[in-house]
């Protein structure tokens, strides 16, 4: 699609929006007359089913005749601006009260001034707020996440919260939409306990974001109770499609059997209601820019640093004074050039739009959504390009009394375009290529110059597609599912329900790689002389085509015994199948012509394929039970079946038990504790297992394509190789998961904590016996289930939520995540020494440790270089220089080496994640924002980053604060102390570059995550313009990091990339402005 077409798209749905906006209104639909009355109409449906819940009526001692009573009207909404429906406003002491329209508006008539109303609704924090001498009160209620009498959903099922045993955490839409980025992790990096999120980089489409639970590994992620879905396809939900998360982090996630040791992710999407339609569009264009890249040195600094490597080791500079004060001046000829600006651009585009209906009747409710997203990266070829579209449509129908059913339809295509050279290699240029090289020679831009820098090609070149190819990518997905549901009418509570779920997904791949000439241009000759690369040119397509069935059969039954013992039945059998194909081509092109396989040659063609399939069975229950929901108890298991091992150890039993306290509800606690709303003990132990190895390793067949032989001449014959040891005992691995934590809630849940520690063990990983076996056996062996592990960790979330006057009221919460891991037991030959034992040892010890040198200190001059410690083997210290790197000689032998390092720094990994949310609304403005960090890892940078004139490329401006000579052209003048040591190439240097504190940095952060502010428009305007509500917002994302100096220009979150080296996607901080409409 071309560029122009893109952004056309967006326009196009911003006037739709403001047409709606500013369309003729029609008092008819809004609830008021022309002359601004408040016109209510009765809801007999809503309080019908309502009425279990509160007693709402009139009381004719109270309010005897409409003359003597007073009406108070208003509007109940949430904290986002946005109508509740059903919302019960009632008069203290007395059952007299009303329900909230579907617009969320009241009207209520009262004795007298003095009373108090009383605003309340499932899900939300209860208000008072005296009437005092006000006609009108509108209302902000504050979402209660700790509601006890919530519904959250739990595995194949929902619980109210107060009966919840096992450690689960829930997020709700609103709180999900307060950041806005392409991501869905990212939107709730930060906001739930015990979820660790990273973003790896931030190109466009990728969505590798890791996702841990607890630090137990990526978890399974399940929407609306059936659809498994990758990592990558959970990042790629749309937000406004979700209605709530939760998230599985303890012994409760063995109801999903095999695979959720890690926890489980539950999405649950948006569903119609009963009412008129409600059309909503949300959307919003960012402007997106790195959070930081690190400045690299200048031609003059480059130039001075490369004279100083040739000087510090006896030999002349290689520049001149007069070349030095050229380039440092930048006089014609002597400009330096800036490959990072010169291949990236400052800031792109982004844009994000939503547009559903919700809505229904008496018998069918529905939700549809469409979505569109667009990325065009930061490459000023604009050679990047990614753009989602994504629909979904939910759909409820109750066919009879007893008998109703759900069809769900959803997915999405995405394309990804970009040059056929990785990013990898086109950051690397920008590092690595001279400032004193141009991007084209002799400054012609017909002429792209021949710049080959420390490994690194013209980063200009590599990424413009017209000279070197492209690559692009398509990927579809689509997922349906039908559900029964029947509600049997003689057996009160039970309910049987049938799911069939289908998915399909698909994906293509088309990558040109052109040959393409670089030129140098020879001023004499006045020509240019041309480098070809890259011949042959060569096309590959490459295809993959998946399909998935479920089949579920539900049966629950819940039941209340004597009004006291509340009991839950669930059982499910569960089969899931699926099967894939692929295949790819490559041709080679002599001479190109266009970019389609038939055209290319048939020499060297190459082709692939292959086809896999997978099946499981489950059955699995549950038992739930409390008393008086006040001694809580719940039993589930599951029994799995996989495809992978022997017909006899395929099926596995994975049980979970859990039970909770609620202290609260005891009389003598309530009597003397007034003050604690709710108290509850819990404790959770499953067993849940992994299907991990390759399939089939207990049938002894042969491997294909091993090696092979040319029997007769210029025919070549594939081996195959006899089968090694098999093992026919291989089966899962399991993990022991043990919880205990307490949910607390104070002045009427005001204030609100969890709290949870944890343990989970694994035993039967998969290792091979080889370190302990001689190495006189001749076959392979096979994987065997040897190995154990631990995760230890806690994990606390707290809140406190306050309406604090009828116009202001605000929400705070944190989480706070801790957690490590341990080898308890790792196959390996027996240890030679205690040295080797305390060097190499990994059984009962801590993951995640980095073994390094003690740094103490830079050498001040060459007499301390010649007393200290030799640090450079068997050249001594023959090639230190003041301002070298000293390490401390930990076992004083004199010599510093491999006996001399320790534990010092933590690995790459966070141990601690966090998050701080603070939340506020005055009038119709409201305030969001998030705090988020994490802490005990580090970074470590190699290549350009960590190496001074790596393979003779261009280094970071840091590198030039270094000691020096004072004249560089005189060998004789003094030293002159720097933060950095002495510049030299790389064989040139001692120890300089040893594993220390120097290189290996503490990454822990903290960083504005997000900030939000948003207007609502007031109720006079919206009945102007006839609609519900018009919000816009400001948004802002990655404003600020505090971290360490030296690690802030990486970005502490990203990763270090391939090699360590730092060249990857930058991660993004973006500024947005968006607009909540619904009508």
């Amino acid at each position: 699609m071309k560029e122009k077409y893109k952004h056309l798209i967006g326009v196009f749905l911003w006037c739709v929006v403001l047409m709606m906006v500013f369309r003729t209104p029609s008092y008819a639909s809004t609830g008021f007359t022309p002359n601004g009355n408040l016109e209510f109409e009765k809801r007999n449906s809503i309080n019908e089913s309502l009425s279990n819940k509160v007693d709402i009526s009139y009381n004719s001692d109270i309010v005897s005749t409409a003359q003597q009573s007073i009406t108070i009207s208003g509007r109940v909404t949430d904290n986002m601006g946005e109508p509740i429906s059903g919302a019960t406003i009632v008069i203290k002491g007395t059952s007299v009260g009303v329900i909230s329209d579907e617009n969320g508006y009241y009207s209520i008539d009262i004795p007298n001034r003095n009373v108090i109303l009383v605003f309340s609704f499932l899900g939300f924090t209860t208000q008072e707020l005296p009437v005092g001498n006000n006609n009108t009160l509108t209302v902000v209620l504050i979402e209660d996440d700790y509601q006890l009498e919530d519904i959250v959903v739990i595995g194949y099922g929902t619980q109210k919260r107060g009966n919840l045993t096992a450690a689960i955490s829930t997020i709700k839409n609103e709180e999900i939409l307060t950041t806005t980025h392409t991501s869905l992790a990212q939107r709730l990096q930060g906001k739930i306990s015990g979820l660790q999120i990273r973003q790896y980089t931030g190109a466009p489409g990728d969505y590798d974001a890791m996702i841990n639970i607890r630090g137990f590994g990526a978890p399974i992620f399940i929407i609306d109770g059936t659809t498994r879905v990758s990592g990558a396809e959970f990042q790629r939900l749309n937000p406004d499609d979700i209605e709530n998360i939760s998230i599985l982090k303890d012994g409760a996630a063995a109801i999903y059997g095999m695979n959720a040791a890690n926890g489980v992710i539950l999405v649950t999407t948006k569903r119609g209601a009963e009412g008129k339609p409600k059309f909503k569009y949300n959307g919003s264009v960012s402007i997106s820019s790195p959070t930081e890249m690190p400045k690299m040195a200048n031609a003059h600094q480059w130039i001075v640093m490369r004279n100083d490597a040739a000087v510090n080791m006896g030999s002349a500079p290689l520049y001149t004074q007069e070349e030095v004060e050229n380039w440092r001046q930048g006089v014609d000829g002597y400009e330096s050039v800036d490959w990072y600006n010169e291949t990236i651009k400052k800031y792109s585009l982004q844009q994000q739009h939503t547009f559903s209906v919700q809505g229904g009747s008496e018998k069918v409710n529905y939700y549809a959504s469409f979505g569109y997203l667009h990325d065009p990266g930061l490459l000023k070829s604009n050679a990047i390009n990614y753009e989602k579209y994504s629909i979904r449509s939910n759909v409820t129908a109750r066919l009879t009394k007893n008998l109703s059913a759900e069809i769900d339809l959803s997915g999405w295509y995405d394309k990804n375009d970009g040059s056929c050279w990785s990013f990898f290699e086109i950051i690397r240029g920008t590092v690595s290529d001279l400032p004193i090289h141009t991007p084209y020679a002799n400054n012609n831009k017909d002429y792209p110059a021949y710049v080959y820098d420390g490994q690194a090609y013209n980063p200009v070149v590599l990424s413009n597609p017209d000279l070197v190819g492209y690559r692009k990518g398509v990927s579809k997905s689509f997922k349906s599912s039908a559900s029964l549901i029947y509600n049997v009418p003689f057996v009160e509570g039970l309910q049987l329900k049938g799911v069939a779920y289908y998915e399909h997904g698909n994906g293509f791949a088309k990558s040109l790689h052109k040959s393409f000439s670089m030129y140098t241009y020879d001023q004499t000759a006045d020509s240019y002389i041309p480098f070809l690369y890259g011949h042959p040119t060569v096309l590959f397509n490459s295809w993959s085509d998946g399909n998935g069935i479920t089949l579920q059969m539900h049966l629950n039954y819940h039941r209340t015994l004597a009004e006291r013992h509340n009991i839950g039945v669930t059982g499910v059998y569960e089969e899931r199948n699926g099967w894939s194909r692929g295949g790819g081509m490559r041709r080679e092109f002599q001479f190109y012509t266009i970019d389609q396989i038939d055209m290319g040659d048939e020499n060297n063609q190459m082709t692939s394929g292959m086809e896999n399939m997978y099946g499981f069975q489950s059955l699995l229950g549950r038992f739930t039970y409390d008393y008086v929901g006040k001694y809580l108890f719940e039993v589930a298991a599951r029994y799995d079946g996989s495809y992978r091992y022997h017909p006899d150890r395929r099926w596995g039993f994975f049980p979970v038990v859990s039970a909770g306290w609620r202290i609260s509800e005891e009389p003598f606690f309530k009597e003397n504790v007034s003050f604690v709303s709710n108290l509850k003990l819990r404790g959770s132990y499953g067993l849940v297992g992994e299907d991990a190895g390759s399939p089939f390793q207990h049938v002894g067949g042969f491997s294909l394509n091993i090696g092979g032989y040319e029997f007769v001449n210029g025919t070549w014959t594939n081996g195959a190789a006899a089968p090694g040891v098999v093992n026919e005992k291989l089966i899962w691995y399991k993990s022991n998961i043990k919880d205990i934590g307490f949910d607390l809630g104070l002045f009427e849940n005001q204030i609100k904590v969890e709290f949870d520690v944890y343990q989970r063990d694994r035993t039967g990983l998969l290792a091979y016996r080889n370190a302990t076996l001689p190495n006189t056996f001749g076959a392979s062996l096979p994987q065997e289930n040897l190995n154990k592990d631990r995760v230890r960790g806690i994990e606390f979330a707290v809140g406190y939520g306050k309406q604090v006057t009828k116009d202001f009221s605000f929400n705070a919460s944190m989480n706070f995540n801790f957690a490590r891991t341990m080898v308890v037991y790792a196959e390996r030959g027996p240890f030679v020494n205690s040295m080797d034992r305390w060097r190499h040892g990994q059984n009962e010890r801590w993951q995640d440790i980095v073994w390094m040198y003690d740094y103490i200190g830079q050498f001040q001059s060459k007499d301390e270089i010649i007393n200290a410690p030799i640090q450079n083997g068997t050249l001594g210290n023959s090639r230190e220089l003041p301002g070298d790197f000293r390490y401390r000689d930990v076992n004083e032998d004199g010599v510093i080496d491999g006996n001399d390092v320790i534990p010092i720094a933590w690995g790459g990994n966070p141990k601690v994640h966090y998050g701080f949310t603070f939340s506020a609304k005055y009038r119709d403005f409201d305030f969001n924002m998030l705090l988020q960090g994490s802490g005990k890892y580090s970074v470590r940078f190699t290549h350009n980053y960590a190496t001074m004139l790596w393979n003779d490329g261009n280094m970071p401006a840091y590198f030039y604060d270094r000691w020096h000579l004072a004249d560089p052209f005189d060998p004789n003048s003094e030293w002159v102390a720097g933060e950095w040591p002495a510049i030299r190439r790389q064989p040139d240097v001692g120890a300089m570059y040893s594993e220390s504190s120097v290189w290996r940095r503490d990454a822990s952060y903290m960083r504005l995550k997000s900030l939000e502010i948003g207007y609502s428009l007031p109720r006079n305007v919206l009945s102007f313009m006839n609609v519900e509500n018009v919000r816009v917002y400001l948004n802002g994302y990655n404003l600020l990091t505090l971290t360490d100096p030296f690690v802030k220009p990486f970005d502490p979150e990203r990763i270090e990339g391939a090699h360590n080296a730092g060249w990857v996607y930058p991660l993004n901080k973006s500024f947005n402005i968006g607009l909540n409409l619904t009508f």
